[in-house]
């Protein structure tokens, strides 16, 4: 099937979808289900080609491919929902939460008085974050901000993950064929498809690394619908879910992602019976200073890892253990640093400000910084964290895995979708759209 056919027609599935479906029901469908089945956009020429195509940046940010499901999936929903179900979105009341996200999505204009070789356009730059990040907030904000409606939005993210498992069998038996299939070949068929056993599957999505985190994060969503749930016959569907998921994500074998998800079940095993205030505070205090220094090149990690006989050990224990993707992904953010500094508040306005290096940053963090630069990438995480820190900082001491602890667990998987994202560009998109969900409660008349 043609690519751009396939973008075209999502549309046309949302208004079906939302004439025919509750609306609920309808953007889980066109939008996580666009993320699961629509081809990842139009790639440009020479991204299919043979080389490891390391300029591909991901349909996060906006570059030379403004084709993408990541704005056809959100924006399609959003043409639903204005055909079918305009009263919530009219009903909708933005205030001070929204401004990042606002500023984040007109950014790239305010930048150009600044940087006037930008690349994309301005405007086109400005239509895709609006449309991308945006239009998502916007649908969480609209749709999912009760309780029971996040609850609701928990059960569609575990039905996102089972629905991953046509082709996690297919390609975890048979290699990473499906896309090539179904659309053209997949410029990433190849990049990390060998796992510890069998291989690790690609389905549509950007990349593997993106369907380990997608896998890993919906498993956590699946794990808790099934222990909330207090009915027996759901209870044990529910748990069939969740055993599949779990089990999907092991044997994808992503092990960042895996690291992450037992990161985030552990914290919500501490939350029944620890108060989080201080310990958020201190996390915090520790990732912005830590970034910091990351950023700012003032702790040499290359010649550390290259010179001294501790860095080379350190490296060599992840060769050997088969995770030399970790090291190399460091090295890559190391080199870029130095064309970050000069203009690290503003950026450099262009989508490949990497390009003189023959190498990019694998890590969202510093491509949004280098492109937008720390004004930028405020907006942008800032829009993120800052509803996720802010539910997570007045949740009760009590168990999560209940209907009312449904904010708590959007709440870490925006965290856990943050922190992939220091080192993956291909990253959780639907946390966009939990963040969104986690602003503020609105009346729950919404079918």
């Amino acid at each position: 099937m043609n690519v751009t056919l396939a973008l075209a027609v999502w549309p046309l599935v949302a208004v079906a979808a939302f004439k025919w479906l509750a609306p609920r029901t309808a953007l889980i469908l066109v939008f996580l289900g666009g993320w699961i089945v629509l081809p990842v956009g139009v790639y440009p020429v020479g991204a299919t080609g043979g080389a490891f195509p390391y300029w591909l940046v991901g349909a996060a940010l906006p570059s030379d491919m403004l084709l993408s499901k990541a704005w056809v999936a959100p924006v399609s929903a959003l043409l639903g929902v204005l055909l079918w179900d305009r009263k919530p979105l009219a009903a909708c009341r933005f205030g001070v939460w929204d401004v990042p996200m606002l500023l984040w999505c007109v950014w790239p204009l305010l930048q150009s008085t600044l940087a006037a070789d930008a690349q994309p356009d301005p405007l086109w730059a400005s239509l895709y974050l609006a449309g991308s990040w945006g239009v998502p907030w916007l649908l969480g904000r609209v749709y999912f901000g009760t309780p029971d409606a996040q609850g609701t939005l928990l059960q569609g993210l575990a039905w996102a993950g089972l629905a991953c498992l046509p082709f996690a069998v297919l390609e975890g038996v048979f290699g990473q064929h499906l896309y090539a299939i179904v659309f053209e070949p997949h410029p990433f068929a190849a990049d990390g498809v060998e796992r510890y056993w069998a291989w690790r599957p690609l389905g549509f999505f950007e990349n593997g690394n993106q369907y380990g985190i997608w896998i890993s994060l919906c498993a956590l969503a699946a794990l808790w619908v099934w222990r909330s749930q207090r009915r027996g016959a759901q209870r044990v569907g529910w748990a069939a879910c969740a055993v599949a998921v779990v089990t999907m994500a092991v044997l994808a074998q992503s092990i960042g992602a895996l690291l992450l998800l037992g990161v985030g079940l552990a914290g919500l095993l501490v939350m029944a019976r620890l108060s989080l205030q201080k310990f958020l505070l201190a996390t915090l205090v520790v990732v912005v200073v830590g970034s910091a220094v990351y950023l700012s090149g003032l702790v040499p990690l290359t010649h550390w890892a290259k010179e001294t006989a501790v860095g080379q050990k350190v490296v060599g224990v992840f060769k050997a253990s088969g995770r030399g993707s970790f090291t190399w992904r460091i090295a890559q953010d190391q080199k870029a640093i130095a064309l970050v500094k000069p203009v690290v508040l503003a950026g450099h306005g262009r989508w490949d400000w990497w390009r003189e290096l023959g190498t990019r940053p694998w890590g969202l963090v510093l491509l949004v910084v280098g492109q937008f630069g720390l004004v930028g990438c405020a907006f942008a995480f800032g829009s993120l964290l800052a509803p996720a820190m802010a539910r997570l900082w007045r949740a009760p001491v009590a168990s999560p895995w209940t209907t009312a602890g449904a904010p708590t667990v959007l709440a870490v998987v925006v965290i856990l979708m943050l922190l992939d994202a220091v080192l993956n560009s291909f990253v959780f998109f639907p946390a966009v759209l939990v963040s969104g969900a986690l602003v503020l409660r609105i009346p729950a008349t919404i079918p």
